[in-house]
């Protein structure tokens, strides 16, 4: 292999770790960059051993995906190897292991724990991003198209971050890139020129093509180094529309509050609010919570036609917040806030807040119902106490039916266009949960599951015959994709379908931490439901899925029971699992029932071997076997149809010829063509090395075929097209025994005989449909 070969290898590889460095900004923990590497070396080490010994660059991209899925095997489920082949199980184990990053990714926002799931699927991803890299650099050498898998994984911590990428994530792979694209062009430049090294002239020559290069490199690295230029620059020189997050604005407001300052009205849009992607910060802060969840800034209550709307206090309604729950039933945290441009009356404050320390020129109060903060006039930076409500959850199913003048008619009023979706869509959702806290739990975990998909694109609102748009609440059951605001009004609504009061909140998501504060953008904007508990007041639930959401809390994740098995999905489990419950077999359990249990359990291994996930790991493997093995499968077929339509000895004959000839060719010895049959005898003795034996066998081949190409057909007998079949399959033993061993695989997994098939393929079909 050239030592340009050799540069374009180490480039592709070093791109693909520059492009997949960036998805550790994702996760909380990079424990999966160290597997990620090995990856990539693995890809650039067999690529360059494959290119080395086979021809075809197919079996090179081949050689990469089996090493990698291999070693990617042997990582994570080597324990199911059987000495080191991997199994029915491995298939199994990977399953579970990409079922795991699925729930992971549906569950958390970035940065997301870490797990083997994640970590499993990341080493895939990371590999076959490789191999593409590597196949389009140096396999195919186009390392123009090697860009695409590039950006693609680039792309994939950009679209899923909460936060604008740092610039280096982005001019070191495309740094790289470049250089990929220099090496190679200036080696195909360096074989334009004609200068021979013969002669004085030739001399003269090579120094004009030594100066062409050099002035051709510096031509090419000013357009690289102008283009990523232009990257960066153009899109801070377009103007940038103002954002919308709340109708007039979750945005920079051109009044009130001080210029550049961001604001919330009192109304948010089901089909347009939250769904803005703008990185400006709003407010940077410290907390003494070691996991900051959501900052709130109000609560709505009343929801008509899609519209949430907060309504003010008309007198009707308590005159002071109710109390907080005992002291040892909550924990109090502080937060500081700086750089704050959240415009007044609304202030940011993690809720239930317990008090706020303001300048002493601006006065306070918190909504008597809704516990939010509001302020005279904005300021910059202030210091809020706010207590961590974490009940048990035996707690809150014992904690009765909710009555409080809290609560209001609207936080259990669900609009009449909507009544008889919401209640059919919530008894179906909640089953047989007979306490609002499992009811809550199965509703978060039903729309946190995979039959719904987080999108800010809601697509064209659906419309009725008369053409008039239909309920937003029925546009998301039957499309099942939205944002939070879409998930938190489908989760109120079902809960109040059920019974239980509930309410919207709307604020931010922690935000992106830092070295030393956490940094809160207009596009951490969020909403989630808030659920009545009596005793326990409000308590915040998170339905939206984890790609652009907080963490569920503890009480809706795992349950403090574990003597019932309930009380919220435990973080392993699928996100779609329902809770279940099992007990052990009591002093009063009956023979019978131990019978049954036994048998029960003696058939439960039985139905895990018969189920459907290993009838499709299954067929998963036959369908891989199948393509292997499809060219040498193609060329057995074309065979066989070949010698079924033979009428005479001659054919069966030229067929066993044909064969031979094709095999020879693909274990690297030369056509038949340009010469006699004797010729072609001759030359394949030699350059095949046969011994006597061999020798005389082809001899006798070629004598049989000039009989039957030349005699009378009568004159060809079955002994002689039998010795001959015998011959030849002799032949290309013996022959194959004599090559080294990529040869003697290349002829088995990729015959010319099939390759030829699939080749001619495009042409047949072309023929076939000009002939209609």
């Amino acid at each position: 292999m050239t030592r340009r070969r050799w540069r374009i290898t180490l480039l592709g590889a070093l791109a693909t770790l520059a492009a997949v460095y960036p998805v550790t900004s994702l996760f909380r923990d990079s424990g999966w960059l160290p597997a990620s590497v090995l990856m990539i070396a693995l890809v650039a080490v067999t690529g360059v051993v494959a290119r080395g010994l086979v021809r075809s660059r197919v079996l090179v991209v081949v050689a990469q995906v089996v090493v990698a899925a291999y070693a990617v095997a042997l990582l994570y489920v080597g324990d199911s190897f059987v000495l080191l082949v991997p199994t029915v199980e491995t298939l199994v184990g990977a399953n579970d292991l990409a079922l795991q990053a699925l729930d992971t990714a549906q569950r958390y926002s970035a940065p997301a724990p870490l797990n083997e799931g994640v970590s499993f699927c990341l080493a895939v991803i990371v590999a076959l991003v490789a191999i593409c890299v590597d196949a389009m650099a140096a396999t195919w050498r186009s390392p123009a198209a090697a860009g695409l898998p590039l950006l693609t994984a680039y792309l994939i911590t950009a679209a899923n971050g909460q936060a604008a990428l740092a610039l280096r994530y982005f001019v070191v792979p495309v740094a790289i890139w470049l250089l990929m694209l220099h090496t190679t062009a200036r080696a195909g430049f360096g074989r334009w020129g004609t200068a021979s090294a013969t002669d004085d002239a030739g001399r003269v020559d090579i120094g004009g093509d030594r100066a062409a290069l050099r002035s051709f490199s510096a031509g090419a690295v000013r357009l690289g180094l102008v283009g990523v230029v232009l990257a960066l620059v153009v899109p801070l020189a377009i103007p940038h529309f103002a954002p919308r997050y709340l109708t007039d604005g979750l945005g920079r407001s051109e009044g009130g509050g001080g210029g550049g300052s961001v604001g919330f009205n009192d109304t948010v849009d089901l089909t347009r609010s939250l769904n803005n992607l703008d990185t400006k910060p709003v407010f940077e802060y410290t907390t003494t919570d070691p996991s900051p969840g959501p900052i709130r800034v109000l609560a709505v209550s009343s929801y008509s036609r899609g519209e949430w709307t907060a309504l003010g206090n008309n007198g009707s309604g308590p005159d002071a917040p109710a109390p907080l729950p005992p002291a040892d039933q909550r924990t109090t945290y502080e937060i500081d806030v700086s750089e704050n441009t959240l415009a007044a009356p609304r202030l940011a404050v993690p809720y239930p807040v317990v008090s706020v320390a303001l300048p002493d020129t601006v006065s306070w109060r918190t909504d008597p119902v809704t516990r939010d903060v509001r302020v005279s006039q904005a300021v910059a930076t202030y210091r809020a106490t706010f207590a961590d409500l974490a009940p048990l959850a035996t707690a809150l199913r014992e904690s009765g039916t909710p009555d409080s003048a809290d609560i209001t008619s609207d936080d259990l009023a669900v609009p009449d266009v909507a009544r008889d979706l919401v209640d059919s869509w919530s008894r179906e959702v909640v089953g047989d949960a007979d306490n609002p806290l499992d009811k809550a739990i199965r509703i978060q975990d039903h729309l946190r599951s995979s039959r719904y998909q987080y999108s800010l694109d809601l697509g064209e609102p659906l419309r009725d015959e008369a053409g008039r748009i239909v309920e937003p609440i029925r546009t998301f059951y039957e499309r099942r994709i939205g944002y939070c605001t879409q998930f938190a009004t489908a989760m109120i609504m079902m809960a109040r379908a059920q019974g239980i009061p509930a309410r919207m909140a709307i604020g931010f998501l922690p935000g992106t931490q830092g070295d030393e504060t956490n940094v809160v953008r207009a596009s951490d904007a969020h909403a989630w439901p808030e659920l009545y508990f009596q005793g326990y007041g409000w308590l915040r639930f998170e339905p939206t899925p984890g790609v652009r959401a907080g963490d569920p809390p503890p009480y809706t994740v795992v349950g403090d029971d574990s003597s019932t098995g309930s009380g919220g999905r435990e973080a392993t489990e699928s996100a779609s699992a329902a809770p279940t419950s099992s007990a052990a077999p009591t002093s009063t359990t009956t023979v019978a029932e131990a019978a049954q249990t036994q048998v029960t359990e003696t058939t439960n291994p039985l139905s895990s071997v018969f189920s459907v996930r290993t009838l499709v790991v299954v067929l998963t493997a036959l369908v891989l076997l199948l393509a292997l093995f499809v060219m040498p499968i193609t060329a057995w077929l074309v065979r066989r149809r070949r010698v079924r339509s033979a009428t005479t000895r001659q054919d069966l004959v030229e067929i066993d010829w044909d064969d031979l000839t094709a095999h020879l060719h693909d274990l690297g010895l030369p056509d038949a063509g340009g010469g006699t049959l004797r010729q072609v005898r001759d030359r394949w003795i030699s350059q095949g090395h046969l011994e006597s034996e061999d020798a005389e066998a082809l001899r006798r081949v070629t004598t049989t075929l000039e009989r039957a190409r030349y005699d009378r057909p009568e004159r060809t007998t079955a002994t002689e097209t039998d010795l001959l079949h015998r011959d030849i399959r002799d032949i290309r033993r013996r022959v194959g025994r004599s090559r080294a061993w990529q040869a003697r695989l290349r002829s088995v997994l990729w015959p010319e005989a099939g390759v030829s098939v699939w080749r001619g393929l495009r042409e047949r079909v072309a023929d076939v449909v000009g002939r209609r």
